[in-house]
């Protein structure tokens, strides 16, 4: 003992022994906080995923799936496709994009029915020569899309 009561040999007053001592709530506070971070971090990048996954489908639907690596822009659908329908409207110069261009060239003008005539007509055209018996038999046979157009062809056939 000293000759103000008590030992002051470095660790007295701490509270070392006990946990309700300054010490202990530090170290608990700094604990804690440690784990805060943690989980403050994780929170966030689980976020981020939803986020991601949310706008990846997003730009799916709107049929550039791509573009999710470029757009920098908030994660809102609205504003994405704003964005979407406005870099398509600068690369495209107003136009809809090859594929719908394409699609648009390959669906036919045609009913159906004069669709298989003007097939026929061009393919004579193309060899040079009409189409035999055979070959017209099995034209029409090939362009049937019911039964009666099967039973068509074979009377023509027999004529």
């Amino acid at each position: 003992m000293s000759e103000w009561g008590f030992e002051n040999d470095g660790t007295a007053g701490l509270g070392n022994d006990n946990g309700n001592s300054p010490k202990a709530l530090r170290d608990a506070y700094e604990a804690m906080k440690k784990e805060n971070a943690e989980l403050r971090g994780e929170l966030t990048s689980f976020l981020e995923e939803q986020r991601a996954e949310k706008m990846a489908k997003v730009f799916e639907t709107l049929g550039v799936p791509g573009a999710q690596s470029v757009y920098q822009g908030p994660a809102d659908p609205a504003k994405a496709k704003e964005w979407v329908d406005t870099m398509r409207s600068v690369f495209t110069n107003g136009q809809p994009p090859a594929a719908e261009q394409q699609q648009q060239a390959s669906e036919p003008k045609l009913p159906p029915s004069m669709q298989a005539q003007f097939e026929r007509l061009s393919q004579a055209g193309s060899d040079g020569q009409p189409l035999g018996n055979v070959e017209a038999a099995q034209a029409a046979v090939n362009d049937a899309t019911d039964v009666q157009a099967l039973i068509n062809s074979f009377k023509q056939m027999n004529l």
